[in-house]
């Protein structure tokens, strides 16, 4: 049930990860804005998923293939989020943890690959925060160059052939800014990139 509340956000089920997101970001999640209160919800949710994926007996870790993308993914995009907060780089573990002490009892696994679970998250923050400032930055000078509003193929596979950033990311802010992306042009440069690669 939602314990009488609008959202299942505002229920226990994620008390204890947006109260530590409160202390990182020094942001109140009762005041925030719109935008705000979707990054606060979407680390929340990003580290929790993330936290029963790495505390899981199979051992997936972050990867390019199957469940290890799915995971990668959802660390990425709450490293992105938490940026956008001001949650400085290697804090991640400390939202998990708040996720393993809150359901180390019903779920013991959680406490028995905390190690891992920590480890994990911090070796891809550390590998990530570097790729993703870059790309932002990127980003930021792509959308001031071009003109109207739209971001051709190229310039989004640029964006990541080069400086690494996901094209899920240029997606998401290109939509953020009110601008549209063109996935075919996009998808034809990959496409032409792994001929080339591959001859």
């Amino acid at each position: 049930t939602l314990q009488g509340k609008e959202s299942v956000y505002d229920t226990d089920v994620f008390e204890m990860p947006i109260k530590k997101i409160e202390d990182l970001s020094g942001k109140k999640y009762s005041e925030a804005d719109e935008e705000e209160i979707k990054s606060f919800r979407i680390i929340a949710d990003h580290i929790r998923c993330s936290t029963f994926i790495l505390g899981d007996m199979r051992g997936v870790t972050p990867s390019n293939v199957d469940q290890g993308y799915v995971l990668r993914r959802l660390i990425r995009r709450a490293i992105r989020y938490g940026l956008k907060m001001g949650i400085e780089e290697g804090n991640l573990a400390n939202i998990s943890q708040t996720i393993i002490d809150q359901y180390k009892e019903p779920y013991p696994e959680l406490l028995e690959n905390q190690d891992r679970i920590l480890s994990e998250l911090k070796k891809e923050e550390q590998r990530f925060q570097k790729t993703i400032r870059q790309g932002l930055k990127e980003f930021d000078k792509l959308v001031n160059r071009i003109e109207g509003k739209s971001i051709d193929g190229k310039s989004a596979f640029r964006l990541y052939d080069t400086f690494g950033f996901p094209i899920e990311f240029t997606l998401e802010l290109a939509k953020e800014n009110g601008y549209s992306v063109d996935e075919d042009g996009f998808n034809k440069a990959f496409e032409n990139h792994q001929k080339i690669s591959a001859a």
